[in-house]
């Protein structure tokens, strides 16, 4: 299950960024992207760890070349999500090879799985308000605003510890 999942994440974070640079007219951009997730999966398929980290960070600066460039901030957004989750379940994986025999592997990857669909369900409705929604605030609201956040952020890692 988590191999799928993870062929599915390379995939939407080479995808998008190829097809931005090709409708941007930048094909020599397009086509690294589509070889350096190609490599990725290639790589994911022979168990290199390092290859995840390498991917998710080219691809984060192709996302960040592409905001310069002014590709559409949707397809950027999905390209780093699915970076961000197949660099989280190629580490998982890694995890899971060197786990214990006695250990419940399938119910372990259910349930990594299951967080992880949550949390990038909930990425990408954010993104997506974030991208609809235009605010007109003060930085000082702003930092505040962050600030709320971060702690809420804490007390909920807080409670789901106390919780296990």
């Amino acid at each position: 299950m988590i191999i799928i999942a993870e062929t599915i994440c390379i995939l939407a974070g080479m995808l998008p960024l190829a097809a931005g640079y090709f409708q941007f007219d930048l094909p020599l951009v397009a086509i690294g992207c589509l070889v350096i997730g190609l490599l990725w999966l290639l790589s994911q398929w022979r168990r290199l760890d390092w290859a995840a980290s390498l991917g998710m960070l080219i691809f984060t600066g192709a996302s960040a070349l592409g905001v310069w460039v002014g590709l559409s901030p949707f397809l950027l957004a999905i390209s780093v999500l699915g970076s961000l989750l197949a660099w989280d379940l190629a580490d998982f994986s890694r995890r899971l090879r060197r786990a214990a025999p006695e250990d419940n592997l399938r119910l372990l990857e259910k349930q990594h799985l299951m967080r992880l669909a949550g949390v990038g369900g909930l990425s990408l409705a954010l993104t997506l308000a974030a991208l609809i929604v235009r605010l007109q605030i003060s930085f000082g609201w702003l930092l505040l605003l962050a600030i709320v956040a971060i702690l809420g952020l804490l007390q909920l890692v807080k409670r789901l510890r106390q919780s296990v």
